[in-house]
């Protein structure tokens, strides 16, 4: 078994490893689209923004902020609907509150 104790520092990627982006993502365009009467799947959601952020995020560098205040600009174009400033910031605001996997803490003790 690998000795982790034998290591100064170990690196791996947040999202997707320890935080359920998925579920984040999923849940915060569920609050924003049944406020806009605006019936998805979460499987749809996960597409759209799978087709829609990597294409903000391409060219030059933005605040991650304001990648995902254009996705949800895009989903608004998606859906016929102008989004409100509060609704271009609420995506990034949700990352604070994107659930841990169940075995996430478990796992870092």
């Amino acid at each position: 078994m690998l000795d982790l104790g034998s290591f100064k520092a170990l690196t791996f990627d947040c999202y997707g490893t320890l935080i359920d982006w998925e579920s984040g993502i999923a849940g915060a365009f569920e609050e924003l689209l049944e406020a806009r009467n605006v019936e998805a799947t979460r499987d749809e959601v996960l597409e759209l923004h799978a087709r829609f952020e990597p294409a903000l995020q391409s060219g030059a560098f933005r605040p991650y902020r304001e990648v995902l205040a254009g996705v949800v600009d895009r989903f608004g174009a998606h859906y016929s609907f102008q989004p409100t400033a509060e609704e271009r910031s609420a995506l990034a605001e949700s990352i604070r509150d994107w659930p841990a996997f169940p075995d996430t803490v478990e796992a870092l003790a």
